[in-house]
């Protein structure tokens, strides 16, 4: 039975396709005059969003108070009852909800108040913002390092030298890649 319809419709659809069809082009219109434009009913639902975003953002702080203190007492229950699953869980969401929280509200400032003509003074901004922290982070590396070696020489502990070998060349490596790295992503 299913093989004697396919044939009649196969036929008609392609028969459809090959029809020619008069179109006419005209501008979207609402209506009368009394019916607003494309543009007014953007507004309006524009404006609709915007009078709901402090309701959502007091909504969505809620949500993630809510979640961080669940965190909390299962962390406290896991101490309790010494449950290892239950507490790894419990960290893991006690780190990353504040992170996700906040990651979240600098990225919801950053997309509403950055213009065309800001974005690439925010880029390079942030690249100048990463090479000052690492230039940082190398001078506390090479600081460590040099505790360790003086650690390794007071006391001749084979560790401490190793330790300090590797953060002087962990710093090496980064400040190369500082060095570089503004260079290849053209900002200087």
């Amino acid at each position: 039975m299913m093989k004697k319809l396919t044939h009649p419709i196969i036929l008609s659809l392609f028969l459809i396709l090959l029809l020619p069809v008069t179109v006419n082009a005209s501008p979207l219109q609402f209506g009368g005059n009394s019916e607003p434009t494309l543009n007014e009913q953007l507004g309006i639902w524009t404006d609709g969003v915007n009078n709901l975003a402090p309701t959502i953002s007091n909504l969505f702080s809620a949500i993630f108070t809510l979640m961080f203190l669940f965190g909390a007492v299962r962390l406290g229950y896991s101490i309790v009852t010494k449950t290892g699953q239950v507490m790894k869980g419990s960290t893991g969401l006690l780190i990353w909800v504040p992170i996700t929280f906040f990651s979240i509200r600098v990225l919801m400032l950053l997309l509403f108040t950055t213009d065309k003509k800001d974005v690439t003074l925010l880029a390079s901004d942030l690249i100048n913002l990463i090479t000052a922290t690492s230039y940082s982070t190398v001078d506390w590396m090479i600081s460590i390092g040099l505790v360790f070696y003086l650690f390794f020489h007071l006391i001749k502990h084979p560790e401490f030298g190793r330790w300090s070998k590797r953060m002087w060349g962990i710093a090496g490596v980064l400040t190369l890649l500082t060095i570089l790295a503004p260079i290849v992503l053209g900002a200087v």
